[in-house]
C-alpha cells in the first residue's frame, strides 16, 4: 500500500494525472473509508479537467470526516473556479470555523469578494491572509491590486513594492506599481517601473498598453505609437475595440504631434490588417481622405456599439450642441400648439439625445427613431422619448418605408456620408409636401472639394455643395448657419445647421 501510494504521488507531481488516478482509485476501492485517498481521487479529477467527478470524490470525503479540511478547501476552490461563488464561500466559511487561520480559505472568500467588484469586503479578507502571513506574496499583490481598483494608489503602490520585495522578477508588482505611479502623474517613474516589466516579458498586453499610455502622457508619440502597435499585435482574439483604440491614438498624434508618424503607422496598420473594416476606414481617414465617398456600415456599427456605453458623458464633455441647433431651429419652423403635433424621424437617433429636445413637436405615436447600432438603439430605450425605436441603416429604411414624415432631422449623420446625393433624394420622398428636413453637417474648411474625409475618419462637406445636392433631390433651402458643432482636442468644431423644406406644389406656402 505505502509503495503504491508513494508511486501515485510521484506520478502526480510528474502531471501523470490519469495514471495516478488509477492508483488512488484502486487504494481507495481497497480502503473506501479512507479519507485521504478520496481527496486524492478528487485532486487527480479536477487535474484532468473532470470538476463534477472531483466533486463527488470530494464529498465522499466529507461523508468519511464531516471536518475533513482538505475537503472543504477543495470544493470551495473547485466551485468558486465554476463560478459557483455562494457554493464556494459557503465551503470556505465551514472550514475558517475549523481552522479560522487558513490562508486559502480567506484567499477563496476574498477572491469571491473581488469577483463580485466588492472591494471593502476583499480587501478585508485579503488583510486577513496577510495578517496570518505577512510574508505572503500572494496577500501582498491582490492587496495591491485591489487598492488600485479602489483608486487607492498610494497603497497599491506600497503593496506592490512589498511584493516586489519577495519576489522581484514579478510581472504583475511592477505593472500594478507602474499603473499606480501613472495614476498619481508620477510619469517617467511609471515608464521606469513598466520597462522593467517589458523586460520581464516582452509579450504581456497589460504591460504593452500602460506603457503606450504612459509614454502618450509624457508627449513621447514614438514610443507611444511603437508599444501601442506591439500592443496591437499581440491581441489574441483581435477585438474590433482595440483597432478602434489605435486608430483614435493615431489621429491624436496626426493632430497634436506628427502626420508623418501617424501615417507611417497608419500604413503598417493597413498593411496588416487590411480586411478590417475599421482598419480600411480610419487608415484611409489619415493616407488619402479622398478614396472613400462614404463610412461602411460594418464601421459604423462596430464603432458606436462600442462608443454606446460613453456617448452621452462623452458628447457632453465635447460641449455638443447640434441637439440644441436642432430644436431652435424647430421652434422657428415649425407651428406650434397643443393641437399641432407632427410625425417626425429622427435618423441616426444614436441614444436618442435629440429626441429628447424634439419630443414636445411631435405626436404620442409620431416620433421614429432610426439607428444602425443596436447598442445605441438600447441606450435611446431607456429613455423612453421614441414611440419606435428601429436598428437599421437610415438609407436602407427610408427606401423602404411606406412612412411618411412632416419633419426629418439628422444630428451629425453625415459624417459618415461623402456623396449625399442618394441620401437627400431618400429623405426627400419619405417627406410630405411642406415637410421639413433638418440637419447639421460639418464643415470643409481643408480644401476646396464638395467633400473630403478628414483625419478624424469624419466626412466634412462644403455648404455650397450640400445646397446644390438638396436643390437636386428637389429641396428648398430655408436656412443655412455657421455654428461651433461641438470642441475637440479644446478647439471648437464649425458646421452648419439647415433647414430645407420640400415644396407643395398645390400650395406654396411653406409650414410656417
Amino acid at each position: 500500500m505505502e509503495n503504491l501510494e508513494r508511486q501515485a504521488s510521484l506520478l502526480f507531481g510528474n502531471k501523470e494525472y490519469d495514471k495516478a488516478y488509477e492508483i488512488y482509485y484502486l487504494l481507495f476501492q481497497g480502503e473506501p473509508k479512507n479519507e485521504k485517498y478520496a481527496v486524492f481521487c478528487g485532486n487527480c479529477c479536477d487535474a484532468l479537467g473532470n470538476k463534477e467527478e472531483a466533486i463527488e470524490f470530494y464529498n465522499s470525503a466529507l461523508k468519511i470526516n464531516k471536518r475533513s479540511e482538505a475537503a472543504l478547501l477543495n470544493l470551495s476552490t473547485i466551485y468558486y473556479e465554476l463560478k459557483q461563488y455562494d457554493t464556494a464561500a459557503d465551503y470556505a466559511h465551514q472550514l475558517l470555523k475549523l481552522a479560522p487561520n487558513n490562508v486559502a480559505a480567506w484567499q477563496n472568500l476574498a477572491n469571491i469578494a473581488f469577483c463580485n467588484a466588492n472591494y471593502d469586503q476583499a480587501l478585508a479578507y485579503y488583510q486577513k491572509m496577510y495578517d496570518y502571513n505577512p510574508n505572503s506574496y500572494i496577500a501582498m499583490i491582490n492587496l495591491a491590486n485591489t487598492y488600485y481598483c479602489m483608486n487607492k494608489y498610494v497603497l497599491a503602490l506600497e503593496y506592490a513594492k512589498k511584493s516586489l520585495n519577495k519576489h522581484p522578477s514579478s510581472l504583475t508588482a511592477h505593472t500594478i506599481a507602474g499603473n499606480a505611479l501613472m495614476a498619481m502623474s508620477k510619469y517617467e517613474k511609471a515608464v521606469s517601473m513598466l520597462l522593467r516589466a517589458y523586460e520581464l516579458n516582452h509579450d504581456a498586453p497589460e504591460t504593452l498598453n500602460a506603457l503606450s499610455e504612459s509614454y502618450k502622457a509624457i508627449n513621447d508619440w514614438e514610443n507611444c505609437l511603437l508599444f501601442a502597435w506591439k500592443f496591437l499585435k499581440k491581441q489574441a482574439p483581435l477585438q474590433d475595440s482595440a483597432h478602434l483604440n489605435f486608430g483614435y491614438l493615431l489621429y491624436e498624434c496626426y493632430s497634436e504631434k506628427s502626420q508623418e508618424l501617424a501615417q507611417t503607422f497608419a500604413a503598417k496598420w493597413l498593411k496588416r490588417f487590411g480586411d478590417n473594416k475599421i482598419v480600411q476606414h480610419m487608415s484611409s481617414a489619415l493616407l488619402d481622405g479622398s478614396t472613400l465617398k462614404e463610412s461602411d456600415a460594418e464601421f459604423i456599427k462596430v464603432t458606436f456599439n462600442a462608443f454606446a456605453p460613453d456617448f452621452d458623458s462623452t458628447l457632453s464633455d465635447l460641449e455638443y450642441q447640434a441637439p440644441t441647433l436642432i430644436y431652435q431651429a424647430l421652434c422657428n419652423h415649425l407651428k406650434t400648439s397643443l393641437f399641432t403635433k407632427y410625425h417626425i424621424a429622427d435618423l441616426g437617433c444614436g441614444t436618442g439625445l435629440v429626441g429628447e429636445k424634439i419630443k414636445k413637436f411631435a405626436t404620442s405615436k409620431g416620433l421614429i427613431g432610426v439607428d444602425l447600432s443596436e447598442k445605441m438603439i438600447e441606450m435611446a430605450q431607456t429613455k423612453q422619448v421614441y414611440a419606435k425605436l428601429i436598428c437599421d441603416d437610415i438609407c436602407h429604411y427610408l427606401e423602404n418605408t411606406d412612412y411618411f414624415f412632416h419633419v426629418i432631422v439628422a444630428s451629425d449623420v453625415w459624417t459618415y456620408f461623402g456623396d449625399l446625393a442618394k441620401a437627400f433624394v431618400r429623405v426627400s420622398k419619405s417627406l410630405i409636401p411642406d415637410g421639413l428636413f433638418v440637419f447639421t453637417f460639418s464643415e470643409n474648411s481643408l480644401n476646396q472639394k464638395d467633400f473630403f474625409l478628414a483625419p478624424s475618419g469624419r466626412f466634412v462637406h462644403n455648404p455650397s455643395y450640400v445646397e446644390r445636392v438638396l436643390k437636386s433631390a428637389g429641396l428648398k433651402l430655408l436656412s443655412i448657419d455657421r455654428k461651433i458643432l461641438r470642441n475637440e482636442a479644446e478647439r471648437p468644431v464649425y458646421g452648419y445647421i439647415v433647414v430645407a423644406r420640400k415644396p407643395n406644389l398645390n400650395n406654396p406656402s411653406a409650414v410656417k
